[in-house]
């Protein structure tokens, strides 16, 4: 047995996306793996049949889907900047493709009579909206191939997306297409100039758009999304997230309004009886959070009903009904756990399992996590463990049994993983941890620790296997993972803790929280470090600015001052009206956002600090880590900055970078080991 080390990072095999065949013969899934040749993540399509355990390798490819009848499997395919729509048949076993598209298409749907999949995809704009209306000056005709590129002139407020490589994101709209199964002929069935899909539909957890659902007969798909035209003038929060539900009519394109909803929608899906509509989303004041619930409506858009759950926790967005209309499957996340539940037309929640995985590279709970259902409604679902990585299995109607089908994880036998203890902290507010020790190391050897903070701030960790904590720990330290105020899984009240105040004096309990560790005993009190990435780098800021409690610090990807990082991310639309209530250059708002900035801090910060960061991050932007690095060392505070070149936010692109991440951390700290002080 050997510990976990960084090169079975490219051991990686992690299901996503498991897809019951409707017949329950066969289970579809995409199997997402680290590249160590091109250093870049891939995905193959995989199909299992269940009674045999015959399996078979599509190659590469994404968004399996079944046809209604079972007969055949439609997925993306393509390597490198191929983007086809490709069939597999259950009678020949083999894959052919059907359309070869100019961009990659989301959303793929069956038609129930499966005759035709509905896609969305990027249409160009005939005519640009926005061009340099300039005439060209006369000295343009010297131009040889050996000049620079011309600027990029844009009009546009949004012009960068998170996760999009482009500089600047391309011109058009993305539209619903229409493949015919039998002829391969695609038809646009919408030309409006609204965002069907695409990034940027999607507005921090919740997309509005790109979810394709079809009528029970065929004739329409539905869809929710923002569809108004954005007025001239001022930016209006209102309008950012106000999507409604709309229905398509295959033969013409009409659209037809089914809600006015006055707030948020999400991933409306009709039942299959073709009688009613549910969706996730929520509507009130503005807030910094809104917890999202379930919406059940008439296929007409009328009585409109809401199946809010009991203990107020957040329901994710990938609703699926249960195949008899009775009601909905929901993923929830529940104080550190996944939880698949089920409920009712009547508003009744039944958990049928806590053990939905988390993500194994970054930790979060339900992270891109899926369910699919076949029609005697058996469950397919991504398992989750403390001591693997997610495998796919079937969960009955009921939830009392659970069948593993995949062993994508039996590599990780011979690996000896550090334990996982959980545990509640008692602060003034009460906040649940999990410690990570090393599997050989005796509960009361004294051992450095890291506290190790989760982004969001609204997502939440959980007790389920993840790489970086286990590399660390197999490095020899304790690991302590916790969900300070705001993170999901503890009702709404928790997470409105946050409203307006982040970060705050609420958060220096956490500092309480790592002494109540230390006391229990088995930890070093001279060697604690902390570690946070996104909004966990913001607390990690905030904390050495009002602590030396810290021994050493990683701050990954955070945010130091929130006037810069409200207007040079990719959505400054959407933040400055909802996490701080109003733009910087409104009366009294520049006091309050400076008063949470860590940057105000720095001056009093003197833990020795690594600032680590994406250069193509549009949502904590690399600005922020280089200012932040800048400061300490002009106020004298032992530095260091790593920038990562084409990477994103989470440093996930590249998993040479990933691993680089990870360990520059490791060695940081234990640079520092004896620099500790306590306050």
């Amino acid at each position: 047995m050997s510990v976990l080390e960084p090169q079975d990072y490219f051991r990686l095999r992690l299901p996503s996306d498991p897809q019951i065949s409707p017949d329950g013969r066969y289970v579809a899934y995409v199997r997402d793996r680290p590249d160590v040749i091109r250093d870049v993540w891939c995905s193959d399509v995989q199909i299992f049949e269940r009674k045999s355990g015959k399996a078979q390798d599509l190659g590469q490819g994404f968004q399996p889907r079944w046809s209604p009848n079972s007969d055949q499997l439609a997925f993306v395919g393509g390597e490198d900047d191929t983007n086809e729509i490709r069939l597999w048949s259950v009678a020949t076993g083999e894959t052919k493709a059907i359309a070869n598209l100019p961009s990659t298409p989301e959303g793929l749907a069956w038609s129930p009579d499966g005759r035709t999949i509905a896609f969305v995809m990027r249409a160009p704009q005939a005519q640009p909206a926005q061009t340099d209306k300039r005439t060209a000056p006369a000295w343009h005709g010297l131009r040889t191939e050996r000049w620079a590129r011309p600027g990029q002139y844009t009009e546009r407020l949004l012009r960068r997306i998170e996760g999009v490589d482009a500089e600047l994101l391309p011109e058009g709209h993305h539209q619903i297409f229409l493949l015919d199964v039998e002829s391969a002929t695609i038809r646009q069935l919408t030309v409006d100039p609204f965002e069907h899909g695409g990034p940027l539909a999607l507005v921090t957890k919740l997309k509005l758009a790109g979810h394709i659902s079809w009528s029970s007969d065929s004739r329409n798909v539905i869809m929710s999304m923002l569809r108004d035209p954005t007025p001239p003038g001022p930016v209006n929060p209102a309008n950012v997230v106000a999507a409604d539900v709309y229905s398509f009519s295959i033969a013409d394109g009409a659209v037809t309004r089914l809600t006015r909803f006055g707030g948020t929608i999400a991933h409306a899906t009709v039942s299959p009886d073709g009688e009613w509509i549910a969706f996730v989303g929520s509507r009130g004041s503005q807030k910094s959070f809104r917890t999202n619930v379930v919406h059940v409506m008439s296929r007409s858009g009328g009585n409109l009903r809401t199946l809010t759950h009991p203990d107020g926790l957040e329901v994710h967005q990938e609703l699926l009904w249960l195949p008899d209309s009775s009601g909905l499957l929901a993923l929830v996340p529940h104080e550190g756990a996944g939880c698949l539940q089920k409920v009712d037309l009547e508003g009744r929640w039944t958990v049928l399992s806590r053990e939905v995985g988390g993500s194994a590279v970054s930790g979060y709970v339900l992270w891109s996590k899926f369910v699919s259902v076949s029609r005697d409604g058996e469950i397919a679902i991504l398992h989750g463990s403390s001591t693997r990585t997610d495998e796919v299995a079937i969960l009955s109607v009921d939830g009392t049994h659970c069948q593993q089908v995949t062993h994508e994880s039996d590599w990780m036998s011979n690996i000896t993983v550090a334990p996982i203890e959980p545990m509640w902290l008692a602060t003034k507010l009460p906040m649940q941890a999990w410690l990570i020790r090393p599997a050989d190391a005796p509960a009361d050897k004294p051992l450095p620790l890291i506290l190790w903070l989760h982004g969001g701030p609204y997502l939440c960790w959980g007790p389920h296997f993840a790489v970086v904590p286990q590399l660390w720990a197999a490095r020899g330290y304790a690991v302590l993972m916790m969900n300070p105020r705001g993170s999901l899984g503890y009702g709404e009240a928790f997470t409105d803790y946050l409203e307006h105040d982040f970060p705050g004096a609420d958060d220096l309990m956490i500092a309480d929280a790592v002494d109540l560790v230390v006391k229990r005993g088995g930890i070093d009190p001279d060697r604690v470090y902390i570690a946070g990435e996104s909004a966990g780098g913001v607390l990690t800021a905030w904390l050495i600015g009002h602590t030396r409690r810290f021994a050493a610090a990683a701050v990954v990807y955070g945010v130091v001052d929130w006037i810069s990082q409200t207007l040079l991310q990719d959505r400054p639309d959407y933040f400055a009206y909802r996490w701080r209530s109003g733009p910087p250059w409104e009366a009294g708002k520049h006091e309050v956002y400076w008063r949470h900035s860590p940057l105000a801090l720095v001056g009093n910060v003197q833990t020795p600090t690594i600032v680590l960061c994406g250069e193509r991050d549009w949502r904590t932007p690399v600005t922020q880590s280089e200012m932040y690095f800048t400061a300490l060392k002009m106020c004298g505070v032992e530095a260091a900055l790593v920038s990562y070149p084409d990477n994103n936010h989470g440093l996930e692109r590249h998993p040479s970078q990933f691993l680089d991440f990870s360990e520059r951390i490791g060695e940081w700290f234990t640079r520092h080991a004896d620099a500790g002080e306590l306050p």
